[in-house]
């Protein structure tokens, strides 16, 4: 046991390990608090259980909102849908953008390449949020549509930077040395580039969940993803903002559990950049 907490000090003692500890130890408890409030408290997150706009109590810690619905356990039932979304819009475009942007570092056809990165400034040239409420409009409203949304247009960033990086390892020392050995084409990609490449858009990825999370309450502010009932922080937040002057707990405790994911996220991604750079 002592050698196992040696290890971990060792560890959090490392450049940016406190940050990354730090920013787990946030998130972890907000998915904690997401799983255990709705599933096991004593409300649902639609329920009707008392006067609407009852302040914050000790048998309502966050409040009743403008229905009578528990504002803590729609706040926390919200973890789910906001990071999950978040998790989906990140790792579909991770996995076509790392994919494409391998192919296209590896490519020799000039036509192609010119198409495609075309394509891909193109699409990058754009706000995220833009892009996203502009293609709403022809799919249709709701998370569904989200997700779609940043699948199509979002992998072109991870493309871009993929891209890249396989041009690099592409020339390095070690691909050669594995040609000359004679390892066949395919090993090459799956064993020495993809890993090599997917390293640095998976550090994007973390820092891209942050932009996500914010286009997904962002969209749902505007109501053009969750759609109501759901309990979701910027459907929360939009719902509660004809009522912010006398009932400020229907808007800071949704935004407050936003920021918090947020911040959460930063830390993780600012310990990880400082550790790579060994500072």
């Amino acid at each position: 046991m002592k050698a196992k907490f040696a290890k971990f000090k060792e560890w959090l003692l490392l450049p940016g390990g406190f940050g990354i500890f730090t920013g787990l130890l946030m998130l972890g408890t907000m998915i904690l608090l997401g799983i255990i409030i709705p599933n096991f408290g004593p409300y649902k997150p639609d329920e009707f259980i008392g006067d609407p706009f009852l302040p914050p109590s000790w048998q309502h810690p966050f409040g009743l909102d403008q229905l009578g619905r528990d504002v803590m356990t729609r706040t926390f039932s919200s973890v789910g849908i906001d990071l999950g979304v978040a998790f989906l819009g990140v790792s579909i475009p991770l996995a076509i953008g790392t994919v494409i942007g391998i192919l296209l570092g590896l490519a020799k056809n000039k036509y192609v390449l010119s198409l495609a990165g075309s394509l891909i400034d193109g699409i990058n040239a754009f706000p995220l949020l833009i892009i996203a409420v502009a293609m709403l409009t022809f799919l249709g409203s709701g998370l569904r549509s989200v997700v779609v949304i940043l699948a199509i247009t979002n992998w072109a960033r991870y493309a871009r930077i993929s891209r890249t990086r396989a041009v690099v390892v592409s020339k390095q020392n070690y691909i050669e040395a594995a040609k000359t050995l004679g390892f066949s084409r395919r090993r090459i990609v799956l064993k020495h580039i993809a890993p090599n490449v997917s390293s640095e858009t998976v550090a994007y990825a973390l820092s891209d969940f942050i932009l996500v999370i914010v286009v997904v309450s962002g969209l749902s502010f505007l109501g053009l993803a969750a759609k109501p009932p759901m309990a979701e922080w910027g459907s929360m937040i939009a719902d509660g903002r004809a009522y912010l002057a006398q009932s400020w707990w229907l808007v800071i405790f949704p935004g407050l559990a936003l920021c918090w994911s947020a911040v959460s996220l930063s830390f993780v991604v600012e310990g990880i950049s400082r550790r790579d750079r060994g500072i």
